[in-house]
């Protein structure tokens, strides 16, 4: 879909006609600042809902993720929200904006950037590669720990993936609280699929903290409460 050839008026977003929507690029354009992108993130995926006028903007926001620094990557992620949330069809219809999106998000992922933004660009990769679960589970890689249940006795486990340290324990977790058992990680040889890809990506990009946490989310844990052997992604997994 051609962006410049969009009739606006006749497209929704948040609050209503996004007849403002290319004004609001155009500042990005001329006068790039945290409350332009606010206001877009806003009015095109607000907490997370998408709308018509989200995915008729996948073509400006490839625009503007062609450029390095911020806005670069603040068009990247969002374009990665909005596609997130985009059905088959959808994709389908909007498939060259999102394929030119993947492009620079992959290029994107192979530099580097700081842990907890080189995370959401990695969230960015797989949204618009169509992975819905790593486009989501990765979060938990930026706040340092996820949350699984044990296969066998299905008891909520704590997972630490960060900072803290690599273990897993049961239940509710607090700093201070002694640490559960260790975690496994999986070898990167031994690693497929996203995975593998998301690993490779973060090594390349010299973004060491989060190619070893990856190898921990994709290795294995122990139920604190039966003893049972789990995969982390696997359960993590099922919960998308």
């Amino acid at each position: 879909m051609d962006a410049r050839m969009t009739d606006w008026s006749q497209l929704k977003h948040a609050y209503g006609t996004a007849e403002d929507i290319p004004a609001l690029f155009e500042r990005i354009d001329t006068e790039p600042n945290d409350e332009a992108w606010s206001d877009l993130w806003s009015r095109l995926c607000h907490q997370g809902t998408v709308y018509p006028a989200s995915f008729a903007s996948l073509a400006l926001l490839a625009d503007l993720g062609a450029e390095t620094g911020k806005d670069g990557d603040n068009a990247l992620l969002l374009a990665g929200a909005i596609a997130a949330a985009a059905d088959d069809e959808t994709r389908d219809r909007h498939g060259a904006s999102i394929e030119r999106l993947r492009t620079l998000a992959h290029a994107r992922i192979r530099r580097p950037a700081e842990p907890a933004l080189y995370v959401h660009l990695l969230q960015t990769a797989m949204a618009l590669d169509g992975v819905p679960v790593w486009s989501s589970a990765l979060e938990g890689l930026a706040d340092g720990n996820v949350e699984a249940f044990c296969p066998e006795c299905e008891m909520g486990v704590f997972v630490s993936i960060g900072e803290t340290g690599y273990f897993s324990a049961v239940g509710d977790w607090e700093p201070g609280d002694p640490q559960g058992s260790p975690l496994r990680p999986a070898a990167p040889a031994d690693l497929e699929g996203p995975a593998r890809l998301l690993h490779a990506a973060a090594s390349e990009a010299g973004a060491d903290t989060v190619a070893l946490a990856l190898t921990y989310l994709f290795g294995d844990g122990t139920c604190g409460e039966c003893g049972a052997e789990f995969s982390i992604a696997g359960q993590v997994a099922e919960q998308y």
